[in-house]
Parts: C-alpha cells; sequence; structure tokens
C-alpha cells in the first residue's frame, strides 16, 4: 500500500525509468503551456491596466496589475530559455503557478476584503491541470497557497465572509489536489505509453538495435548531422540460410545477434541499423578514416573468431554535400564485392 502511495505521489503511478524517461517531453509541454498562458496573462493583465486609468472601480487594483505584468514579462523569459535549461523549465512553472495564485490571493485578500473570494478559488481548481510534474510537487505548492491565502484572509477579513473563504479554500485546495494528481497520471501514463510505442516502431526486437523504420525516417537527416565527414558502413551476414538449414534457426538468430553486438560495440546504438534480415548498416561521424578502417577489422577478427562470416563495405565522404543515397549505394557495391570475394576464396556458390 505504502509502495503504491509513493508511486502516485513521486511517479503517477509509473515507475522511477518511465517517469525519468519522459522528463524532458514534459519539460517542453511545460514551457510551451506556460508560454502560452505567460503571453495570455500579459496581453489581458495590460489591458486590465490601461482600464484601471479609465474605469474608476478598478484604479485601487492597479498595484496588482503593475505586479503581474511584471511577473507575466519575466515569465516568458523563463519560458523561452526552460527549452534550452531543464531547471528553468521547472521555474517556469511553478512561477506560473505563483503569478496566478498570487494574483487570485491579493484580489480576494487585499484589494476586495469585503468580497467573498471567488477568482482564488476558480484558479485554485484550473491553474494546477495546465502543467505536468510529480503530483507530490504540485500538491505541496498548492498547500503552501491554500495557508497563505488563510494566513491573508484572517489579517483582512472578518465574520461570515471569512469563515466562508476559509472552507472554500480547503474543500477547493482538496478537490485541486485530487483532480491534478488524477490528472497527471493520465498525462504521465499517456507520455510513457506514447514512448514505448515510438520505440517499438523503431527498434528491432532481436537485436535491439534501430530497425528499417526507424532507418527510413532518419535517412534524410544525416546530411546534415555530420560537421567534417560521414561514412556508411554495409554489413551483409555470409552463412545465415546454410546455417538455419543445418543447426536451426535459433542458431541463426544467435548468430544474428553476436554480429549485431559487435557492431554495437564499435559503433555504439544510434546510428546502428539491422534493415534486413542479415544486413546492417552504420554511419560514422567525424571520425578519422583509420580509425573507422581500424573498427572494422576489429568487428571483422571478433567475427571470425566465432567461427562466423561477414561481408563488409564502407563509403567515406568529407566536407559538405555529401550525396548520401550515393554513399550507402557505394558502400553496398563494396560489401557485395567483398561477398563475392568470400564466395570465391572458400569455394562457394553465393545465394
Amino acid at each position: 500500500m505504502l509502495k503504491r502511495i509513493k508511486n502516485y505521489a513521486l511517479y503517477a503511478d509509473t515507475d522511477e525509468v518511465s517517469f525519468n524517461s519522459i522528463r524532458e517531453q514534459m519539460q517542453h509541454y511545460n514551457c510551451f503551456i506556460a508560454l502560452c498562458f505567460a503571453s495570455a496573462a500579459t496581453a489581458l493583465i495590460t489591458i486590465m491596466f490601461l482600464l484601471s486609468f479609465i474605469v474608476e472601480g478598478l484604479a485601487a487594483t492597479r498595484p496588482v496589475y503593475i505586479y503581474g505584468l511584471i511577473l507575466s514579462v519575466i515569465q516568458i523569459l523563463i519560458a523561452l530559455l526552460g527549452k534550452k535549461h531543464p531547471l528553468l523549465s521547472y521555474i517556469s512553472v511553478y512561477m506560473a503557478i505563483s503569478v496566478f495564485m498570487i494574483y487570485g490571493i491579493a484580489i480576494g485578500t487585499v484589494t476586495r476584503p469585503e468580497e467573498q473570494t471567488v477568482t482564488f478559488m476558480v484558479l485554485l481548481v484550473l491553474v494546477p491541470l495546465l502543467f505536468v510534474d510529480r503530483p507530490i510537487n504540485i500538491a505541496v505548492s498548492l498547500i503552501f497557497y491554500i495557508i497563505l491565502f488563510i494566513f491573508m484572509a484572517c489579517k483582512t477579513k472578518t465574520g461570515t465572509i471569512l469563515t466562508v473563504d476559509i472552507i472554500d479554500a480547503i474543500i477547493f485546495g482538496l478537490l485541486s489536489i485530487i483532480s491534478e494528481t488524477v490528472a497527471n497520471r493520465a498525462k504521465i501514463k499517456g507520455y510513457v505509453l506514447e514512448r514505448w510505442l515510438r520505440i517499438m516502431s523503431e527498434t528491432d526486437q532481436m537485436t535491439g538495435l534501430r530497425n528499417r523504420n526507424s532507418y527510413e525516417m532518419r535517412l534524410p537527416l544525416y546530411s546534415t548531422l555530420y560537421q567534417q565527414s560521414i561514412c556508411c558502413i554495409y554489413m551483409d551476414v555470409n552463412g545465415l540460410h546454410e546455417l538455419n538449414n543445418s543447426k536451426g534457426h535459433k542458431a541463426g538468430d544467435d548468430m544474428l545477434c553476436f554480429i549485431a553486438n559487435t557492431a554495437l560495440r564499435q559503433f555504439g546504438p544510434h546510428d546502428l541499423y539491422r534493415i534486413g534480415g542479415d544486413e546492417y548498416v552504420a554511419f560514422v561521424m567525424d571520425t578519422p578514416l583509420d580509425s573507422i578502417i581500424s573498427d572494422i577489422k576489429t568487428i571483422r577478427d571478433t567475427i571470425t573468431e566465432k567461427g562466423y562470416f561477414t561481408s563488409i563495405g564502407y563509403a567515406f565522404h568529407e566536407g559538405k554535400d555529401v550525396d548520401i543515397n550515393k554513399l550507402i549505394i557505394d558502400a553496398e557495391t563494396r560489401m557485395y564485392k567483398d561477398k563475392a570475394e568470400f564466395y570465391e576464396k572458400n569455394n562457394l556458390n553465393p545465394r
């Protein structure tokens, strides 16, 4: 039971690994929402501030509008910077909540203490639903503003209005904490599911490498990802069909996984793909050709020591304006030449 409560409070009914995996997505969402509402708040408060010079009844709230306008402009700047700095994204969220909450408290207790508070109660319920974070973090911030409102109400209000406002703050506060917890759970679990589906659609389930789908989607990007040079390495396994026929498909799968892991150790996971049953493609950027050739030799020697064989071709381009499709074709052509030499050397008939 305590573990379930902890998961709800800290990870919105997911787990630590899943929650941490979507933190960047949450940060971008929060910055976008904070920017939208800060911009809208800036425009609205500016209008109200100008009206305070025209409408007599609004003159008393002019200091609140000045406060709100200053904080809203600061909020816009922080939200813009928060896209690149994770810490600022959290500041942006809780500053946005602060702007709304303190504005509601000021309206309800400083400028209109003789009236029953409505603005703060509405903001108390709605504002936390706009953002995504650990439910416990938002709940703690809401409790702080509820206590602050009650303190300010006790300072400025009396009689029945004070009693009603305190009761409303507690009731609406509990409602807000419950609703934000439920909403955060739904949003976070949705993000986790979305990420899992994306990974499943882009990952080869047997080897764990990126699959053909990922390869096709990311291929157009490679002409812009490198700075000085890019190399395409094309690998094709020799003897898979024969191994499947002689020792079974489990043996063939073991060979494919071994080759994948060998290539993974040399080239890393980000730009390595299994694009077919026995074909692998890797891209290496801004690395000297001598180092790449050394990595290819290491891969070939490791695979051969295991008793497996693979044909490898590569194409290297230095400078900008690479034709990525031609680079791949050149690497594939060299791979087929390597394969032909292998079968000729071993007196085998290629499939």
